[in-house]
């Protein structure tokens, strides 16, 4: 549809077509909705809809995914689930991989010990390395929590066996530290109390390893050499191995709290968006007019416009067509305001904009081009092309005036519009303090 509009307008006035769809950047500058040259009807079928989750552009401070700064991003019911799965695989292949390093690890120590002619860990060291390897094959067969349990224990037995052998001053026992930390990888997350209690048994192993384990001179011909080397290759593998779990337990604490915030943020987005058409409803309207008046700015307006004779429409063709000629406008106002100001359904077929950074004798012109696209836009329903106007009532900020003054002030001027005879724009003109609205924007005319 904007394709169609470009090429329009490019056509018949001669200039290039992304310039009438360029916000504008400059703090004076309110030219900012798209100049309508002249009064023919706009040939683009239908609205052009902004996703409520994909290009929810007026209000930034929930939507940071079109920014570059850090942050959330909203995720949907099928995106959390997609995710959740996708994360539920990766701790699969992440058990898989910590049992074929324990396994392939262990198998060097049994051989290295059996060529020094070494024999006594190795029937105890094997039943460990059997059941790992019976845990990797169920794996790939089951997803139960069992199997990165069974490893953990498998591998605090080994290490038990080894350390019976080497003594404490080879410092095999270390690598109990890799093993507690590799329960909270091994065992899912929603099994809180075997993570605790794995954990808890490699501690009490390690601590039970430091009293209960003989001097390494009275069970085994290692020299001081071999020993040596044996603790710096356990200390500098227990180190290298704590590293790389302590980032795999970072990355998949990172993509939980991902998951949560995104879907914390998409119900923020939902509570905040408008389903019909994309746009924001009262909630952000209402909590930008109370930080305006926090901070006492006066630098914008507030127009409030409403579709004409909407109750016929309803009556004659049925709240579909209703809600067509609904998307349409809503379409027209997203494309025609920049990404600073505000633009909300505030209800029924009511529509409420906080304009920044206008200047008071351009909010007329500014919302005479808003309703004068309005007017050229047509929408197909019934096979056949409709149009759709708008009144209009506006109100520039002024000292002494608040926000939701303004908002009142605009509502009185919409009021003047309809009573006038619709589809025109009316500002208010009074500019002091509003004392009662006449009518509070509703569903209605």
């Amino acid at each position: 549809a904007q394709n169609r509009v470009r090429e329009h307008h490019s056509g018949e006035n001669g200039h290039a077509a992304e310039d009438y769809f360029r916000p504008s950047r400059d703090k004076t500058d309110t030219s900012h909705v798209l100049p309508w040259r002249d009064s023919t009807a706009t040939t683009y079928r239908g609205p052009v809809l902004r996703g409520s989750f994909i290009r929810l552009r007026s209000w930034r401070p929930l939507d940071r995914r079109r920014s570059r700064a850090p942050g959330p991003v909203a995720l949907s019911p099928g995106q959390v689930r997609a995710l959740q799965r996708a994360d539920r695989v990766r701790g699969r292949w992440i058990v898989r991989a910590v049992a074929l390093y324990s396994l392939v690890g262990w198998l060097v120590v049994i051989m290295a010990l059996a060529r020094l002619g070494i024999s006594a860990p190795v029937v105890a060291s094997g039943v460990g390395i059997g059941v790992i390897g019976a845990a990797l094959f169920a794996s790939f067969l089951t997803p139960s929590a069992w199997v990165g349990a069974t490893v953990v224990i498998a591998n605090a037995a080994v290490v038990a066996a080894l350390t019976h052998v080497f003594g404490t001053d080879a410092s095999i026992e270390l690598q109990l530290f890799p093993i507690g930390l590799s329960t909270f990888l091994l065992v899912p997350p929603d099994h809180i109390r075997a993570r605790a209690a794995l954990a808890a048994i490699t501690a009490l192993v390690f601590g039970a390893l430091q009293f209960v384990a003989p001097p390494m001179d009275e069970r085994a011909p290692f020299d001081a050499d071999q020993l040596a080397r044996t603790s710096r290759v356990s200390n500098l593998l227990a180190a290298a191995t704590v590293l790389v779990l302590a980032w795999l337990v970072q990355r998949r604490f990172m993509t939980a709290r991902r998951i949560f915030e995104g879907a914390a943020l998409y119900g923020e987005l939902r509570a905040a968006t408008d389903e019909l058409t994309g746009l924001v409803n009262r909630r952000p309207v209402q909590a930008r007019l109370e930080e305006l008046e926090r901070t006492g700015r006066t630098d914008y307006a507030i127009a409030v416009l409403d579709l004409d004779n909407f109750k016929d429409v309803n009556d004659a063709y049925g709240h579909e067509c209703g809600d067509r000629a609904i998307q349409t406008v809503a379409g027209v106002l997203s494309d025609c305001f920049r990404d600073v100001d505000l633009v909300s359904r505030w209800g029924g077929d009511e529509f409420v904009v906080v304009l920044y950074r206008v200047l008071p004798s351009e909010l007329a012109s500014t919302l005479e081009r808003v309703r004068v696209a309005v007017e050229n836009t047509w929408y197909t329903w019934d096979g056949k092309d409709r149009t759709v106007t708008v009144s209009i009532g506006g109100a520039i900020a002024r000292t002494g005036r608040t926000p939701m003054d303004c908002l009142a002030a605009a509502d009185d001027a919409l009021y003047r519009a309809k009573e006038a005879g619709r589809n025109r724009v009316i500002l208010a003109d009074r500019f002091g303090p509003a004392t009662e609205s006449r009518r509070m924007p509703s569903t209605g005319d």
